[in-house]
C-alpha cells in the first residue's frame, strides 16, 4: 500500500473528454499506481489565459501511489506527451494537463515540484471536484478544509459538465 496522491487533469484542445480518460487509462497503467477515486467532469471557463482560449474541462482523481514524488512527475509529463502536450507553461492551450496536488501529508519543494500545488489554493476548477471526492480532506500546511477553501472561492465560472458514473 503507497500513499493517498490526489491528481488535477485539464483539457481544452481537440475531445476534451476523451484526452482526461486518456490520461486516466495511462496513469492506471503505471506500476505502482491504482485508482482510488475520480470525480465528475466539470467545465471551466479560462483564468488568465488569451482571449478566445477555448473553456476547459477538468476532474480530480484520487490514487494509491508508492513510487516517490518526483517519479510520478516524470510519469506524468512523459504522458502529457505522449497524447499531444506541446508546450509547458501557466495559462496556455494544453491537450492535457496533469497537476499533482496533494502526495500523502508530504510538504515537498525543489526546483521541477511543489507540494502541496501551490496554486490549488485559489482555483475552484481545482477546489470542486476534489471536495467532491473527498470532502473531509485537509491542507497538510494549515489543517484548513479545502471544502472550507472552495466556497470561499465561489465557482469562478467552473460548471458541471458530466456527472461521474454510478453518481
Amino acid at each position: 500500500m503507497g500513499e493517498t496522491v490526489y491528481l488535477s487533469l485539464g483539457s481544452n484542445l481537440g475531445d476534451r473528454e476523451e484526452n482526461l480518460n486518456r490520461a486516466i487509462i495511462r496513469i492506471t497503467e503505471l506500476m505502482g499506481i491504482s485508482l482510488l477515486a475520480e470525480s465528475s467532469i466539470y467545465n471551466s471557463t479560462p483564468i488568465r489565459c488569451p482571449e478566445g482560449t477555448p473553456d476547459f474541462l477538468n476532474k480530480v482523481i484520487k490514487i494509491d501511489c508508492s513510487i516517490k514524488p518526483v517519479q510520478l512527475l516524470d510519469s506524468t509529463e512523459r504522458i502529457e506527451k505522449a497524447l499531444g502536450r506541446t508546450k509547458k507553461g501557466v495559462f496556455s492551450d494544453r491537450v492535457i494537463d496533469i497537476d499533482i496536488l496533494l502526495f500523502g501529508d508530504r510538504i515537498f519543494s525543489n526546483e521541477r515540484l511543489e507540494i502541496p500545488h501551490p496554486r490549488m489554493f485559489e482555483r475552484a476548477f481545482v477546489l470542486i471536484p476534489l471536495c467532491e471526492i473527498d470532502p473531509d480532506l485537509t491542507d497538510p500546511q494549515t489543517m484548513s478544509s479545502f471544502c472550507s477553501m472552495r466556497k470561499r472561492l465561489g465557482d469562478q465560472g467552473v460548471t458541471l459538465f458530466r456527472e461521474k458514473a454510478g453518481a
